[in-house]
């Protein structure tokens, strides 16, 4: 394989490397690297920062990421600027790289890996060499087909014709059903993996369920199915190569306008072919996932202006700002063994603390 690059290597240039022969797995895992470690392994790169001066030469940095978690990454570089920038644009958000000769440590108590262009690299990897599961966290399929029957069972206990027959039509599509399965939930927030779109929407239509048992005068059938179909506009927002990006219309729209466009085509398209769906629940539906959100400030069109949908809200609120604590609690036992720990907290702008200690319930006793 030849070098890629096409300049010829002179002294204290970057050293280079060659394409691997055939695909392997990943052997180093960023949840198991520790300060000192030597990186010689395959990362997705999550997102880029371009080129800058520094003392010595120019440098960029990214994050690299797997199905275990995600670390920065600095590319050290010499005083070869152009030669920088032609690393940097030879791999995109997205792709596979092959780091060499990155060395682990700590910085402002965080790890990171560092890239010296005289003794290592990075490369683009081509797709025959890698596993794209090493570097999605994804529930197992298992869970995923557990979860699935969950949804299954909310369906059939939908009463109304009208929002049967909608969710039957989207359910009963298999593309559908795969990218509801597949889906996650956000890049980084809450529920960041394969599968993690449709545990979200189960652990919102769980919530929905018991509120419903105790405010009876609930439209049972219109929250359920707002529960299912609340983030359906993920589905199209996101996409999963070996990294979870968003898409165009993604970007452009988000998905809360993405659903509510597609629920309405839904609905359309059913009248078309002979079917009947009532208008007036048609828009209540629609409300209900354009208010979502809650506020107008957390990007919903609408605020909630019926039951439903502020039972909605609270109850999709709740399970994500959960999910989200607990995700932020298990990343940080895992590198610290302190009692606290300092995390970023959106909605204060600015670090929060968070306990890190599990008590054992003879623990808490013996204390009284």
């Amino acid at each position: 394989m030849t070098d890629i690059y096409s300049f010829d290597k002179k002294q204290n240039e970057q050293a280079m490397i060659h394409t691997d022969d055939g695909k392997r797995k990943k052997e180093q895992f960023i949840e198991d690297l520790k300060e000192g470690d030597t990186i010689n392994d395959m990362f997705s790169v999550k997102v880029k920062t371009a080129p800058r001066a520094y003392r010595r030469g120019t440098m960029f940095d990214f994050i690299a990421i797997d199905k275990t978690g995600d670390i920065a990454v600095k590319y050290w570089g010499g005083d070869n600027k152009d030669r920088v920038k032609r690393l940097f644009n030879s791999f995109q958000s997205g792709d596979v790289i092959h780091i060499r000769h990155g060395n682990v440590e700590v910085y402002n108590e965080k790890l990171q890996v560092s890239i010296n262009e005289k003794t290592g690299g990075v490369r683009k990897c081509i797709d025959d060499e890698y596993e794209k599961s090493d570097f999605v966290q994804a529930l197992s399929k298992a869970m995923i087909n557990r979860l699935f029957k969950e949804v299954t069972s909310f369906i059939e206990e939908i009463e109304n014709k009208d929002l049967r027959l909608l969710l039957d039509t989207f359910f009963n599509d298999p593309e559908f059903e795969f990218a509801y399965k597949n889906s996650p939930s956000a890049i980084t927030h809450h529920h960041n993996y394969v599968g993690g779109n449709m545990q979200h929407c189960v652990g919102v239509a769980r919530l929905c369920q018991n509120i419903s048992k105790m405010y009876p005068g609930l439209n049972k059938d219109l929250l359920i199915t707002g529960a299912l179909l609340h983030d359906v506009g993920k589905l199209k927002e996101y996409e999963t190569t070996t990294s979870i990006q968003k898409t165009s219309i993604g970007n452009f729209i988000g998905h809360i306008v993405i659903g509510d466009r597609w629920i309405r085509e839904t609905a359309e398209k059913i009248r078309e072919k002979g079917g009947s769906f009532d208008e007036g629940l048609e828009g209540l539906l629609c409300h209900m996932i354009l208010s979502h959100h809650g506020h107008l400030e957390y990007g919903s069109p609408s605020i909630p202006k019926i039951p439903e949908a502020i039972v909605l809200f609270h109850a999709d609120y709740m399970d994500s700002q959960v999910k989200n604590f607990l995700q932020h609690l298990d990343d940080a036992r895992t590198n610290s063994d302190e009692n606290w720990a300092y995390v970023y907290d959106s909605n204060l702008g600015m670090k929060r603390a968070i306990f890190l200690k599990q008590f054992e319930l003879d623990e808490v006793t013996s204390e009284k």
